[in-house]
């Protein structure tokens, strides 16, 4: 079952925000802006342009839990992955040291 719960929060946007103070005026939508819970305190370099309260709803457990193990199962395959290519180097170079050393028998 989804958890539902209202918080307040703080809206800002970056120093590299092409938004000045008469475009925010303007703005229907969350794009380019950056929303943060009220009270957190984001670097110097970005600037306090507005504040709300939105509404949150927690997935249930066991979308959670899905969610976890997805992105659980897709860190194990590019581990994986990793591990074959760093294999495949070794076994490159142990196969090249060897065929320095093979002799032809006569």
């Amino acid at each position: 079952m989804a958890h539902t719960f209202k918080a307040p929060v703080s809206v800002w946007i970056s120093q590299y925000s092409s938004h000045d103070a008469e475009s925010l005026q303007h703005v229907k939508d969350a794009r380019n802006l950056i929303v943060w819970a009220d009270g957190y305190e984001p670097p110097k370099d970005y600037t306090r342009v507005g504040f709300g309260t939105v509404e949150i709803t927690i997935a249930s457990q066991d979308e959670i839990i899905t969610g976890k193990v997805e992105a659980l199962r897709a860190e194990l395959a590019k581990d994986r992955a990793d591990s074959q290519q760093r294999q495949n180097a070794l076994i490159r170079k142990i196969s090249e040291l060897e065929s320095l050393t093979y002799e032809v028998p006569a």
